[in-house]
């Protein structure tokens, strides 16, 4: 029996070595396509097409190369270990840009945003759910839709599915209408951003309310601007912040239509769903944001923190582009294109009549 206590470290130590030394191929084609996207993206800049009307930020380069390979020539087998640590880059790049901000700074903007977001994140559900209903589509194809097109896109149409047993076509029918809009919506929101003149504040809110995926919401926002990602980055945090309320909500709505239709019924339990759904790396941030407040972090740091959230978020743009399978776009057919790009489309509008209305 000791022997057996004394193997178990030694076999997940073994264990994680591997992981490591799996990933580590991954981990380099991700650098390339960041370092390469870095690169590249100054150059573009000094083109009158790339610096006046079509900006391509490394960020957005990022996931366009990534893309471009993995769709073209593909990535092999030996590289897929290395490419799953997307989300932990992202979410470690938004912990630490709380090291740009100050609890004052943060009411600020926050404030205003978590009014704009609330509206537009449970307005978007609630229409989504009655329209779904109306075409006659399954309560867990709704739900799916609904929470993709709402909150965060692919993370919150994972979140919904097992509280309304959707099935993998729904999982992947709503999934392949949040990245549509997603890839449309990198190159669109700036030219648009550019052409309505939006400030730098306005921007990131349109941006962080009008576009789906959290990913591209960050990419789009850093490429207008570094100003406008940093509200870009507020506002979407806000998104996941409502997060396990809105599943929670849809979750409802859904098992309230099954049973109108007299189907068996999914037990919720309120409290542990919103438990789980809690992204826990915004308590992070908040962290980070306090000891900026109170003068923890000197001005050297905060700029080597500023270099880091940046590589961080370049490499997990990366990632995702080398994981994103334009054939999985089929999944959504004609008939979803049309229908989610109708809806991401009059909310993308409405985000931008907002702004231009009310951040003057």
């Amino acid at each position: 029996m000791s022997e057996n206590v004394i193997s178990q470290p030694f076999e997940k130590q073994q264990a994680f070595a591997q992981a490591i030394f799996e990933s580590l191929p991954g981990l380099m084609l991700i650098t390339a396509v960041a370092l390469v996207a870095n690169f590249v993206a100054p150059i573009l800049e000094t083109y009158p097409l790339f610096k006046t009307y079509l900006s391509l930020k490394d960020f957005i380069l990022a996931i366009i190369i990534g893309i471009a390979i993995r769709n073209t020539v593909g990535v092999p087998a030996v590289f897929q270990p290395g490419l799953r640590y997307s989300t932990i880059m992202t979410k470690t790049g938004i912990v630490v840009m709380g090291s740009s901000y100050s609890l004052a700074g943060l009411v600020s903007v926050g404030g205003q945003a978590l009014v704009f977001i609330a509206v537009f994140l449970f307005g978007t559900a609630l229409i989504m759910m009655w329209l779904c209903n109306r075409l006659g589509m399954s309560s867990s194809l709704g739900a799916c839709l609904a929470a993709g097109m709402s909150v965060c896109g692919v993370s919150a149409t994972i979140a919904i599915s097992p509280a309304v047993k959707a099935k993998n076509e729904d999982m992947a029918y709503a999934i392949a209408v949040v990245l549509m809009f997603g890839l449309l919506a990198l190159v669109a929101f700036p030219l648009v951003g550019r052409l309505f003149n939006l400030t730098a504040e306005q921007f990131g809110a349109f941006a962080g309310v009008g576009i789906i995926n959290s990913a591209q919401v960050l990419a789009a926002g850093f490429g207008y601007s570094p100003e406008a990602g940093k509200v870009a980055g507020i506002y979407n945090i806000g998104r996941v912040i409502f997060l396990p309320f809105v599943v929670l909500m849809l979750a409802l709505m859904a098992a309230a239509q099954e049973a109108k239709q007299g189907n068996e019924v999914v037990k919720i339990n309120k409290l542990q769903m919103i438990r789980d759904k809690f992204p826990l790396f915004i308590l992070g941030f908040i962290a980070i944001v306090c000891m900026n407040t109170m003068g923890m972090l000197s001005k050297a740091e905060i700029k080597v923190a500023k270099v880091f959230m940046e590589w961080a978020f370049l490499l997990g743009f990366a990632s995702i582009g080398l994981t994103t399978r334009l054939s999985d776009l089929r999944a959504a057919g004609l008939k979803g294109f049309l229908f989610g790009f109708g809806v991401a489309g009059l909310k993308a509008v409405l985000a931008l009549v907002a702004v231009l209305y009310f951040m003057k």
